[in-house]
């Protein structure tokens, strides 16, 4: 038999204190379930997105607020502290904007994703304190790139590469040097995911980047250690069979440094390579194109045969390749050159005579004589075919000691001084007059800038290469073969030919020996018309 026990006061106040707490849960429960079905799919009630009150909102309510904050973030003040420097600009001008969707996600998923127990108390503490949600960013690294460059204008260094000087002394080092800048790499990782206040300036502190050079200073060190090494002796062009020496330390200019995939190698500037090979000249035509020698006062063609010349396009690596090999003798890569006319062909051309001569004078034995001399004896013998235009600069070269020239009076800047190859300009007045007298044209020449009373007034020209040159277009059905004479007292230049005219000056503006000087040619022809052409010097009056 079950004894009933009494219910005393002690176990109401029991049953009491156990039961409140239960209803007051159920309660809140129930008020909050009743709060989530009125909601719906719209958001939990006491939302704010940055400061924004958007609970209760509706998705599209929702969403037109997100919308008018993106547009107002552009125009948020950012702050980028490095150092003692800070960059102020905006979010707009950094790329910087709002992710509309990542936020709405953010505030949707307020009151939905904590666990299910916690929501109702979670829901009940909002009603006193509020729920926020902050803007999630997006990030334009197009843009964000260029506009941190620009913000941080000369405070960004970029690291120098090491590289090399050249000369013929030696081959040093010139040390590279980090660069510092703020990159987007360190910006992005200091930017905040998010914001709580589009009111506030958003401050980002930032430590510089020091970015090293893509090389290292030791290993271009090694390859100038090899370069001043590999070129302490003489070393052995070969060219066709023709050997020559040249000192080593000639082509230490030459060297040059380039980088690629962060790694260093040594080249050589071709143009100076060229200028060597030239110098030297290793490998002459044999002779390429045909030529005329004056024999017993006949025209008559030489030469007109193919030949090995000097050098193809990869010369230049070819002698760095031996070089950084070890070689003292490179094997150097030539190229068959086809003789454009042979001796038939120019024998046709109807070479036979004198069309135009001209001579000037000279003092006996100076250093300039040597010049004139060495220049006659390379352009003897040239011939201009028909439609072919005959440049001095382009049949002579660079004036060079190897070639046989020294040093001489010249004109430079109006000034008179001493050059290599001074003098020849002499040859081209002579030259000139030659071709002026037999009707030629002369496309291309310049007076000296002051006379030079040993050349005819107005009727003259100067060299100087590559620049001035002198040039003589035939334009007759034969062919003209310049034949330049001299003795130690004077130079001579003979145009042979076949008549076809012949030209005089006709006329000459007054001067007093400078200012600019016109002086008219007249041409006659074999068919007997005439034609009138103009020479203008220019000299300096002070």
């Amino acid at each position: 038999m079950r004894e009933h026990l009494p219910v005393t006061k002690a176990h109401k106040i029991i049953l009491l204190v156990v039961a409140t707490p239960l209803i007051l849960i159920a309660m809140i429960s129930a008020v909050w379930a009743l709060d989530q079905w009125r909601t719906n799919d719209g958001v939990a009630r006491n939302v704010t997105v940055a400061g924004v009150e958007v609970g209760g909102n509706s998705p599209s309510e929702l969403d037109a607020q997100l919308q008018a904050l993106a547009k107002e973030l552009p125009s948020t003040e950012v702050q980028i502290q490095s150092g003692a420097t800070t960059m102020t600009t905006t979010a707009g001008e950094l790329g910087l904007s709002m992710n509309v969707a990542a936020t709405a996600q953010d505030v949707n998923d307020i009151g939905r994703v904590d666990p299910l127990p916690t929501r109702p108390i979670r829901w009940l503490k909002s009603l006193f304190g509020g729920r926020s949600a902050e803007v999630t960013l997006s990030v334009d690294s197009e843009q964000l790139t260029p506009a941190l460059i620009a913000l941080q204008g000369d405070r960004r260094t970029l690291p120098v590469e090491p590289n090399i000087a050249a000369t013929e002394e030696s081959v040093t080092l010139v040390a590279g040097s980090p660069g510092t800048e703020v990159t987007i790499n360190d910006v992005v990782r200091a930017l905040p995911q998010s914001l709580s206040d589009l009111s506030k300036p958003i401050t980002i502190t930032v430590e510089p980047t020091v970015t090293d050079p893509l090389v290292t200073d030791a290993a271009v060190q090694t390859l100038v250690d090899q370069a001043n090494a590999v070129t302490a002796g003489p070393v052995t062009l070969n060219a066709g069979g023709t050997k020559i020496e040249v000192e080593g330390k000639a082509f230490r200019p030459a060297f040059a440094l380039t980088i690629t995939d962060s790694t260093p190698k040594l080249t050589m500037k071709p143009e100076a390579v060229s200028l060597i090979l030239e110098s030297k000249n290793p490998s002459k035509p044999n002779p390429t194109n045909v030529r005329f020698d004056i024999i017993d006062g006949v025209p008559t063609p030489v030469g007109g045969e193919d030949a090995q010349v000097c050098c193809t396009a990869e010369a230049p690596q070819k002698i760095v390749d031996g070089l950084l090999a070890g070689q003292t003798t490179i094997d150097l890569p030539t190229r068959v050159e086809t003789a454009q006319q042979g001796r038939d062909w120019a024998a046709g051309l109807g070479v036979k005579e004198v069309i135009g001569s001209f001579t000037t004078n000279h003092k006996c034995c100076e250093s300039r004589v040597t010049n004139i001399h060495k220049i006659s004896d390379i352009v003897r013998g040239t011939l201009i075919p028909p439609g072919a235009t005959f440049s001095v600069n382009d049949t002579v070269g660079r004036r060079t000691t190897a070639k046989g020239f020294v040093e001489g009076g010249v004109i430079q800047d109006g000034e008179f001084a001493t050059d290599i190859g001074g003098g020849v300009s002499q040859f081209a007045t002579t030259t000139f007059n030659a071709a002026f007298f037999g009707g030629l044209n002369i496309p291309a020449y310049k007076a000296h800038s002051k006379y030079i009373s040993r050349y005819p007034f107005g009727r003259e020209a100067t060299l100087a290469y590559p620049s001035v040159d002198l040039k003589i277009r035939n334009e007759t059905p034969y062919g003209v073969v310049i034949w330049p004479t001299y003795t130690n007292t004077s130079v001579t230049v003979s145009m042979w030919s076949t008549p076809f005219a012949k030209g005089e000056q006709t006329a000459q503006n007054p001067t007093s020996g400078c200012g600019k000087v016109t002086t008219e040619r007249t041409r006659t022809f074999v068919d007997g018309h005439t034609e009138k052409d103009k020479f203008n010097a220019n000299y300096d009056c002070d």
